[in-house]
């Protein structure tokens, strides 16, 4: 197995160094040939060098029998296309049809039944288990003989079979059939980078999750086998694959002073965006994609627990945490409490000294370490195999590592677990500050009513926003409340409702004419605290708790004091680990938390709940104490994770190149900042005054009386406690969502000293944008 696996790495190194000397790869090439003669030219050159001895030599010589192949398949790459989709046309009405006859309904079948699937992952794991197989040639029998016995492939066809398994397992020397061509820790490589950049904008306002897996794909399409520190062609990109990475984050999500979201398909398909695919490119990938995924990389995994679709709560890559981003190198999997789980390999299992943890290693080719999960079951040194049972989760998510054996650097490397298993989705995602939220004055009221309480008994604002978000799409933070209270009297509520015993007690099939038998008693309250056929008993509660303090059970001081000493001891816990932020560091952690375990709902509207949270934490961070009319060092620390990049020595002692201004005062300051943040600004404008009459010579400046991040605040003399003789300017940084804005300056209590304010627009203030 082991001189297999170097056979397959000295292939695809000999690949990779024939493409990228290869000039014949551009894609505006000319293409003539047809689809046959690459195959055919392609199938016999690659079995003839299989057949040779593993020296420097042979690979020289395949080299250039690859290069040729690839030049001919280049040219013939339209003919495939059209060929392709005309075979996946016929193929996927086959496939619905013989669905509809067997009573399934007319559609797909899904990719982990399809059986090109089931058998690809069936040949990968019958070479990772092969330990007889020493050379590649060996290898490839064993897969020929696989196929004998699965498939009942008479001798004929079994150059189709090798010509397969080259293109499945040998790197693709056919080309076009694979979506991903990159070495497992390239791609883990190129997955991590973009999580740091994820991490580093990201603040307690603004998170960002990219959708990585898409780029991933794309990249591999367009790209197939790079590293990220290896020059690109200067025709697409003057810089290394990093820097070209991390043009597609700004794709995808904006700058600083402008986050934007966008999609990787929106981009792939936009004429204006530098990431565009033709439309034939386009659709070739996507299908390759949904046809193999993750697939082509070796050592694939099955469920660790009984699922179609492996749920992530946190994936791999960095995270940041406060001032902090650390790499995690694990993914946390959703589960039931209790619930069993599988080996996904086969191998023997390890138990180190940490509780909770079990490991299956497959000799030193793979090791996959299970955290929180029961291991009395073994002693170490049992062999088990892939879907036998290994223990039960402890908690509520299983948190797994995966890692992969480097024979030349002779040390393991972790890899991102999230591309082994069938099929993963992710629940984190992006959500940003909407500067657009304003809600109610009643709700606005209520919410603070309701953060006043709990910050008071030193509860975090984290914590509290979670909370809320998830009450705010319940209830709308309205205690007042009642499941089905919108419908028509009966079902619905009349003004006598809210303390009849006989309506509240209602259940989901009078509610909702028969169905949900499991709500016994109507939801309630902030919550919607139910009382279902599972046991629970939370509606109950709450009535008998308000009669207990004599008071009814819609009033809002009771619904709160009832959650932190009236609610069952599960549902108090949960509460005050979100509060106090023992479940989690984020805002998007702490709401998912709590809807898990607090609203018992997993999944129910999760983006919704955490854009609100979201939205709520900058209110009650701006809005619950703005710190409005403030000056000075309390005003940087509220708002420090807003203001980014800060403000360095560069911009406030040092200086940049081409400015005219006076020394540490206002203007000179403001031409210092604006650089940092990427503009060029006039430097002959006159006093801070003055600038708002001649801002036109910057080019592309404009006046506005409404201020957003990155703009020059102008103000006459006088304003503000300014200068009454020069006037004065300052940085925009962050605008609240009550309109006051916060501003970077110098020079307003002394030469060289910097200040934060937070202000109100007012008559004398002007702003200048600068595009």
């Amino acid at each position: 197995m082991k001189e297999a696996e170097r056979e397959r790495r000295l292939s695809k190194k000999v690949y990779r160094r024939t493409k990228k000397n290869d000039t014949s790869r551009l894609s505006n090439k000319a293409k003539r040939a047809t689809k046959y003669q690459a195959k055919n030219f392609a199938s016999n050159k690659t079995q003839q060098k299989l057949q040779e001895d593993d020296t420097l030599a042979s690979a020289i010589e395949a080299k250039r029998h690859i290069r040729q192949a690839k030049r001919y398949y280049q040219q013939s790459k339209p003919v495939v296309k059209l060929a392709n989709k005309g075979v996946r046309t016929t193929y996927h009405f086959a496939d619905k049809t013989q669905n509809m006859f067997r009573g399934k309904g007319f559609q797909s079948t899904p990719d982990q039944l399809k059986t090109r699937n089931k058998l690809r992952r069936a040949m990968q794991k019958k070479i990772a288990t092969s330990k007889k197989a020493t050379t590649a040639t060996k290898g490839l029998s064993k897969i020929v003989s696989f196929f004998k016995k699965k498939t009942k492939v008479k001798a004929y066809s079994l150059g189709i079979v090798i010509l397969l398994c080259i293109s499945f397992f040998m790197g693709g020397a056919l080309g076009g059939n694979m979506a991903i061509y990159q070495e497992d820790k390239d791609l883990t490589d190129s997955w991590t980078y973009l999580s740091y950049v994820d991490a580093q904008h990201s603040s307690s306002g603004n998170v960002f999750y990219s959708k990585l897996d898409d780029v991933m794909f794309y990249m591999n399409y367009r790209f197939e086998d790079y590293s990220l520190n290896d020059v690109m062609d200067p025709g697409t990109h003057i810089g290394t694959y990093k820097g070209y990475l991390n043009d597609i984050w700004k794709g995808l999500n904006g700058s600083e002073l402008k986050y934007e979201l966008n999609t990787m398909d929106n981009l792939e398909k936009d004429k204006n965006s530098p990431f565009k695919l033709d439309s034939d490119d386009y659709e070739e990938m996507k299908e390759i994609d949904d046809d193999t995924g993750y697939t082509d990389l070796s050592n694939q995994l099955d469920f660790p627990i009984d699922t179609d679709n492996l749920i992530v709560s946190h994936r791999y890559g960095y995270e940041r945490n406060g001032e902090d981003i650390k790499l995690r190198d694990n993914i946390d999997a959703v589960t039931t409490a209790q619930q069993n789980v599988k080996a996904p390999l086969n191998g023997k299992i390890e138990l180190p000294a940490k509780k909770g943890q079990l490991i299956i290693t497959d000799g030193k080719d793979v090791r996959l370490t299970f955290t929180g999960v029961t291991t009395d079951r073994f002693v170490g040194g049992e062999k088990v195999k892939s879907g036998d049972v290994v223990g039960q989760v402890t908690g509520t998510t299983l948190n797994i590592k995966y890692e992969k054996y480097d024979d030349d650097d002779k040390k393991w490397f972790t890899v991102n677990p999230g591309f082994y298993f069938p099929k993963v989705t992710y629940t984190q995602f992006t959500t940003l500050a909407s500067s657009d939220f304003s809600p109610t004055g009643d709700v606005s009221k209520r919410a603070q009513q309701i953060y006043d309480y709990l910050s008071k008994l030193g509860y975090t604002k984290e914590g509290i926003a979670a909370m809320i978000g998830n009450f705010d799409v319940e209830s709308h933070i309205t205690a007042k409340r009642a499941e089905g209270d919108y419908l028509k009297p009966p079902v619905g509520a009349s003004d006598s409702s809210w303390d009849d015993p006989n309506w509240l007690a209602m259940g989901g099939p009078e509610i909702y004419n028969g169905r949900f038998s499991n709500i016994k008693h109507r939801g309630l309250g902030l919550g919607q605290w139910t009382d279902t056929g599972d046991g629970g008993n939370r509606h109950t509660l709450l009535l008998n708790y308000a009669g207990s303090k004599g008071k009814p059970w819609y009033d809002l001081g009771l619904q709160i004091d009832f959650m932190l000493n009236g609610d069952n001891p599960g549902s108090q816990t949960a509460l005050k680990n979100v509060l106090s932020r023992k479940a989690g560091s984020t805002i998007p952690a702490l709401t998912q938390y709590f809807l898990i375990f607090y609203e018992g709902n997993p999944g129910d509207k999760l983006a919704q709940r955490i854009q609100s949270a979201t939205n709520w934490y900058n209110y009650f961070n701006n809005n619950g104490g703005s710190h409005l009319g403030e000056s000075g060092q309390k005003v940087f620390d509220a708002y420090k994770d807003k203001i980014q990049p800060e403000p360095t020595n560069k911009e406030q002692k040092d200086g940049y190149p081409g400015n005219a201004y006076a020394l540490g005062n206002c203007t000179w300051y403001v031409y210092n900042r604006e650089a940092q943040l990427g503009h060029s600004i006039n430097p002959y404008m006159g006093n801070g005054g003055e600038w708002s009459r001649n801002y036109t010579k910057t080019p592309g400046a404009s006046l506005t009386g409404n201020p957003q991040r990155g703009d020059i605040a102008v103000f006459n003399g006088g304003v503000a406690s300014t200068s009454a003789q020069y006037g004065h300017v300052a940085v925009v940084e962050y605008v609240n969502p009550d309109g006051s804005f916060v501003v970077s300056e110098m020079n307003y209590g002394g030469i060289y000293i910097m200040n934060w304010r937070v202000l109100n627009k007012q008559p004398g203030i002007s702003f200048i944008h600068l595009g």
